[in-house]
């Protein structure tokens, strides 16, 4: 009997459950040379979250089931597979279809059978709420972290991590180059500008290179007046907990409110009134900077003029700085290409995840968000 084995962890799995690779698969060995299972491959998803299939190993697999390379799928138990309800029967049937059995060694049923598919979808139901109740105690044991001026991740540019209290403490040769940023923000200079200037200059800069949008993120970070925004990036506004005098400052109040006004002046005036689908996607084909959106407008012998769209590169060092990029047509081809791979996947359709999502209001807001980029 040619089986495959799957085994996979999470770091908070291997913490709360003991359950690392090794033990998963000497567990699994032992099971399969007792049964005499031949084992044609181990598909090892460690450090990847079960909250979906979209995991590499996952997708090799589900290759290899349709490939009818094996017989049986291994696993100790149905949440190292997923802890998607969804997810779960998704899968039950996929290897149904293929003729591949589900063997779980520590859950001993027949998810062939009725009552051990009822099980298999209580397995996944507690497998679901446990992922949420530890993504649950993640964001309450980080938030408290924060309260506590405990820094919950890497330090931002201008400051370090002490490694003993955790604490934020400033970095001086960092923290000499934040200054002048501001500085040079509150001298009306563009964060491509300053990008520039930075560059010109050699400031210093641990990994990576300046660019705007880096410039952009240290100009639009709090934590340079002492105030931390804890899931600022990933967070509602109104969830994001912000932490007052959190870490000793390097720039002053003064210098933040006028480095405000003087950002949103920066803004393009068309900003608004189109959506620039490919600002900050698409980078130029020679220098690899992003390409920024910008308009031109004809008249056609009506008072009505005509606004064209387009990305140009503004690096002043490229060859193509200068050339424009028509946004219609990147947007009909780029079209295309996905109604191809819609078709192609489509063929396959044995291989696609499909949509769990069945919030109504959600789905409108997408319809809506769809037609309004149509008009």
């Amino acid at each position: 009997m040619r089986c495959g084995i799957y085994v996979r962890v999470s770091t908070d799995d291997q913490r709360d459950n003991g359950y690392s690779i090794d033990s998963q698969l000497r567990m699994i060995k032992e099971y399969c040379d007792k049964n005499e299972y031949d084992i044609m491959d181990v598909y090892n998803d460690a450090g990847h979250s079960g909250k979906d299939l979209m995991r590499p190993e996952m997708q090799r697999l589900l290759k290899d089931i349709k490939a009818k390379k094996i017989d049986k799928l291994i696993a100790i138990k149905v949440d190292r597979l997923t802890r998607n309800n969804y997810d779960g029967f998704w899968l039950l049937n996929y290897c149904e279809e293929h003729d591949v059995k589900i063997e779980l060694i520590l859950e001993p049923y027949d998810v062939s059978t009725a009552n051990g598919e009822m099980i298999f979808g209580m397995n996944l139901v507690f497998g679901q709420r446990e992922r949420k109740e530890i993504s649950a105690r993640t964001k309450r044991a980080m938030e408290e972290m924060a309260l506590e001026h405990i820094h919950p991740s890497k330090a931002p540019y201008g400051y370090i991590r002490n490694k003993e209290t955790g604490y934020l403490e400033i970095e001086p040769i960092e923290a000499q180059v934040v200054k002048e940023i501001f500085e040079l923000c509150k001298q009306r200079h563009s964060t491509r500008g300053i990008a520039t200037i930075m560059r010109d200059n050699n400031a210093y800069l641990s990994q990576g290179k300046w660019k705007s949008d880096r410039i952009y993120k240290i100009l639009t970070n709090s934590i340079y007046i002492g105030v931390f925004e804890y899931g600022k990036y990933r967070r509602k506004s109104q969830d994001i907990l912000k932490v007052n005098n959190y870490c000793e400052p390097i720039i002053d109040i003064e210098t933040w409110n006028i480095t405000r006004k003087n950002l949103e002046k920066n803004k393009h005036p068309n900003y608004g009134e189109h959506i620039h689908l490919f600002t900050g996607i698409i980078k130029c084909p020679n220098c690899g900077n992003i390409l920024s959106s910008t308009n031109s407008f004809k008249h056609s012998g009506t008072p009505k003029q005509k606004t064209y769209y387009h990305l140009t590169c503004k690096n002043p060092n490229c060859k193509s700085k200068g050339l424009h990029y028509s946004s219609d047509k990147i947007e009909k081809r780029l079209g295309r290409i996905l109604n191809e791979l819609t078709r192609y996947m489509y063929e396959r359709k044995n291989e696609i995840i499909v949509c769990n999502s069945n919030r109504s209001k959600e789905l409108k807001e997408i319809d809506k968000a769809i037609d309004k980029l149509k008009l």
